[in-house]
């Protein structure tokens, strides 16, 4: 563990009982108390994980929003001033460098999150593309100043009235404003990765660890890695490794409503047309296992003569429906309602259905 990175509020984890485990190289919670009561907590309640291993990038300049419009599979000329928008930041043949959220501060100020296993690999990605181009923008990678806080569940809005008055409720979603706690400046942003009503503070990280702990004062529950996971899993969320990687296109992958297809230009829109025009050879489904073991990510899907026709990407218990669900790639063809799994202990048969499962 002496290796992983910490986040700024690694001694506050240690304070609180959390059980750290490297996580692709960050030291984080993956519980405190248990997975499946922090997931209620969540859906019933309020919860708060540290997700300060994301990171963040600004852009700024006359082309900022050029810029970052030419980089995104969405449609930034969409949106206006004090809104964001989830996206594809894609390859030149469809396929994923990342899937972020850009926010739009004005024309000429945007900044944006990105997974914390890519910030390197994007930051490069944007600074190359920047170089190659005309556009009169700079991009800066402030990761390192910034620590993200997730309030997340249904009592999400009033807990954080407690510590922010009046700031939830003017928030639509996708919205952000400016915040300041302990002195410090930082941004609310109302997403989140769990599908319930919440936030995401990004704040600097000298006030990070007063504000989480202030959190959990006023009964959010402190949640780790593996409750966000399941969370996500039980709306149909993708993730980065799992549902979408640089093997990936964005239509394939169910991401289609975040390419816009008539936007004038944009990196990895001609291969999209492409695709589009010529079909998808395979599609991302939702499975529900009765019966154990889990079907986990690499696990092979069947068909009725043992020809391997998709594999899985994800797998987890659900608290809400009391059994193993998932989503996995499967051939576009495949128009059966249930399929053999390979899982490492046994053959086993699943019933598909839609990605979202609550």
């Amino acid at each position: 563990m002496s290796e992983a990175i910490k986040t700024a509020l690694f001694d506050n984890h240690e304070k609180h009982g959390g059980r750290i485990v490297d996580f692709a190289g960050w030291a984080l919670p993956v519980q405190y108390d248990s997975i499946i009561k922090e997931h209620q907590a969540v859906r019933e309640s309020a919860g708060v994980f540290d997700c300060s291993h994301m990171g963040q990038f600004f852009v700024s300049g006359p082309d900022a929003s050029k810029f970052v419009n030419y980089m995104i599979s969405n449609n930034l000329d969409k949106i206006e001033a004090g809104r964001g928008l989830y996206t594809g930041l894609l390859y030149e043949n469809g396929t994923f460098v990342d899937d972020i959220i850009v926010y739009k501060k004005a024309e000429d100020n945007i900044f944006m999150v990105v997974n914390a296993a890519n910030v390197d690999k994007d930051f490069a990605w944007f600074s190359e593309k920047l170089k190659e181009g005309s556009f009169d923008a700079k991009i800066v990678n402030r990761s390192d100043e910034y620590s993200l806080l997730a309030v997340q569940g249904p009592q999400a809005p009033e807990k954080l009235d407690q510590l922010f008055p009046g700031l939830y409720g003017q928030l639509k979603t996708f919205g952000h404003c400016e915040i300041e706690y302990s002195g410090q400046t930082g941004l609310m942003c109302r997403t989140g990765y769990t599908g319930e009503a919440g936030v995401e503070l990004i704040i600097k990280n000298a006030a990070a660890g007063e504000l989480f702990d202030a959190l959990i004062e006023i009964g959010v529950k402190a949640c780790g890695l593996g409750s966000r996971d399941s969370l996500r899993l039980e709306k149909g969320f993708s993730l980065y490794g799992h549902e979408i990687n640089d093997q990936t296109n964005a239509l394939e992958a169910g991401l289609g409503w975040v390419c816009d297809l008539n936007k004038d230009d944009f990196i990895g829109k001609l291969a999209l047309e492409e695709i589009k025009a010529a079909g998808t050879t395979r599609k991302l489904v939702g499975f529900k296992a009765t019966v154990r073991p889990i079907p986990r990510d690499g696990d092979k899907l069947l068909d009725s003569v043992g020809k391997e026709i998709g594999f899985v990407t994800s797998g987890t218990m659900s608290k809400a429906l009391d059994c193993g669900i998932g989503l996995a790639y499967i051939c576009k063809n495949y128009s059966a309602d249930k399929v053999q799994v390979q899982t490492r202990r046994k053959l086993m048969e699943v019933e598909l259905c839609g990605r979202s499962f609550v």
